[in-house]
Formats: C-alpha cells, structure tokens, sequence
C-alpha cells in the first residue's frame, strides 16, 4: 500500500516533452537538430566541475544528449556506477527511464579511451544494440575500456577537468555502487 503513494511521483517526474515516439526515433532526433547544435556542456559536481564537447560524426547520440541537458533532465543526477577499471556511470538509472532508444551510431574512429563519453545500452529485447537515452559512462582507462569498442556508442570527450572525473571514480564503492553517489547537474556551454 505505502509503493501507491510513489506511483504519481513516477509519472510526473517523467516529463512528457522529453520523450520521444519510440516508432519514429531517429526522424524526431533529425527533426531536432537545427535547434539542437550546441556541443560543448559543463557538469558541476562537488568534487568540481568537468566539461564536455559532443561529437558531429554521432549526430542522434549528440543531439539526444544536448536536448536532454537545455530541457533540464540532468539537473540533480548522479552518477551512481563505479564501473571496476574502467570509468564511472551516471544518468536516469531507474526514475526518469523514457520511452525510447537511440538507433546505433558506431564509428571506426570513435574507439573507447580515456576521457570518451558512451552511452550505454540495454542488452535485454534490444537485437539492434540501440543506446539507452539517458545512461552514459566515461572512461577512464583506455586500456581497460578497449573491449567495450563497437558495443557501447561513443558520442564525445571530456575536454577539460579530466581530474576530477578521476576523483568520482576514487569514491569509495561496494560491488561498483559509489557509497555516497555524486550529485551532478548539466549545462550548456554555446547557447545560442
């Protein structure tokens, strides 16, 4: 009885102008790239802030992704994953999920070192290996994340504050889970 009282949390957090029609995907990213060309994000932490540049050769990654962060959806996210050796997850991890994936956008060039953004997928009922929307990792072990290349979408690099990235990765964890997650919020760094 006391899980009905979350159930209208649930569907109000989960914002309907941030999702997409899961049928028409990629047509609604493309529809929204003129208004979506920004590329360059700041994420403030409490261990400091980092900042972002999102790849053109991932159009419908990088516009998901800059979209999300001008609508607000990561204000007050965490990054709530160690992922043992090779970086840090962070995103909608269960509240927020939406109700699509982005098509994949694998690029030769785009291999996974350190300091790659990727978003991540869900392997279950997900034949074309489509990325979640809102999950993503940063690497920080080049060597380590090389088996993650052409089953994870790189979308971008951290440019700057690198170190800091490097500081959430340190935070005490158990099984990969951060005992105390760090908070961070997105901005955009070129608006119009």
């Amino acid at each position: 009885m006391r899980y009905l009282l979350f159930l209208p949390f649930l569907f109000l957090s989960c914002k309907p102008n941030w999702r997409l029609d899961p049928t028409r995907v990629k047509e609604e990213l493309q529809a929204k790239a003129a208004e979506n060309t920004e590329r360059h994000i700041k994420v403030e932490t409490r261990l400091g802030d980092f900042e972002l540049e999102l790849d053109d050769r991932t159009p419908l990654h990088s516009v998901n992704f800059i979209r999300l962060v001008k609508m607000g959806y990561f204000k007050d996210r965490y990054f709530y994953r160690n992922v043992y050796e090779i970086g840090i997850q962070g995103g909608g991890e269960y509240f927020d999920r939406l109700n699509y994936l982005v098509p994949a956008e694998y690029r030769e060039e785009l291999r996974p070192v350190r300091g790659s953004i990727a978003m991540a997928r869900y392997d279950e009922g997900n034949p074309l290996q489509s990325s979640s929307p809102t999950e993503f990792f940063i690497v920080t072990d080049t060597e380590q994340a090389a088996r993650f290349y052409r089953k994870y979408v790189v979308f971008g690099k951290v440019t700057k504050g690198m170190a800091v990235v490097d500081s959430i990765k340190k935070e005490r964890s158990f099984d990969e889970k951060p005992v105390i997650p760090v908070k961070f919020s997105m901005s955009v760094l070129d608006q119009k």
